[in-house]
């Protein structure tokens, strides 16, 4: 037999104020939550390992290839993106090319691009110079494409958190004739993550952790300091 308690007047008032109070924080509640939710952007990046397979691309003095580095870096900022929310989409996944030749493999990164729907195209690379005392993170963007703003913004945090850090030297993103960057509409950049011809650059392109600089800038400006 359920056994009804009566309540008495003095205490319905305190009751309902505190039921209403109650209500009210949980609307609250949940419209923060809603509105942290409506906030964070669904961001899509396209990574590029640059070369691979036939394609080493440049080599350093003691037999480092280009190819092995920029998938090791790149590796690690899939890592980095994904952990913050940031999907991802490798154009390259293992040691091989995309194609038998460098134009097939060009054109079937190009076709992973177009139909990825990214907000970005990143591609990774190392960088050589006919003279060893140059160093540092260098980004660069398409000519006659549309990731100007996306490189200039990358560059800049690059410029605060690793080349002041290592090099003393501040770049500008530079424009070119880069294929990947401007075979889409999609923001698109290349990054030299330094130079495989300074000896010091190359020591930290060896490590996971230089790696993981390289992929906290990236998430920086993907997540934060560019609106994609």
């Amino acid at each position: 037999m359920r056994k009804i308690v009566a309540v008495s007047g003095k205490w319905i008032k305190p009751l309902v104020f505190a039921l209403v109070l109650g209500v009210a924080a949980l609307a609250a509640a949940g419209g923060a939550a809603a509105q942290a939710l409506a906030v964070v952007p669904e961001v899509t990046v396209v990574l590029d390992a640059g070369h691979g397979g036939f394609d080493g691309g440049v080599v350093s003095s003691e037999g480092d290839r280009e190819a092995d580095i920029n998938l090791a870096v790149t590796k690690r900022v899939k890592r980095r993106l994904e952990e913050g929310g940031v999907r991802v989409i490798l154009t390259r996944e293992d040691e091989g090319a995309l194609g038998v030749n460098k134009k097939e493999d060009m054109q079937k990164r190009a076709e992973i691009i177009a139909s990825s729907g990214a907000n970005a195209v990143i591609s990774i690379h190392v960088n050589k110079y006919t003279k060893s005392y140059r160093r540092g993170v260098q980004v660069f963007y398409g000519d006659s494409g549309t990731g100007g703003a996306f490189a200039a913004k990358l560059q800049s945090v690059f410029n605060t958190y690793i080349n002041s850090k290592y090099s003393g030297r501040e770049y500008s993103a530079l424009a070119g004739d880069y294929f990947i960057a401007k075979c889409s509409a999609i923001p698109s950049v290349i990054v030299e993550c330094g130079f495989i011809s300074n000896g010091e650059d190359l020591k930290l392109l060896r490590t996971r952790e230089y790696a993981d600089e390289i992929a906290e800038c990236i998430f920086k400006c993907v997540t934060a300091g560019y609106n994609l």
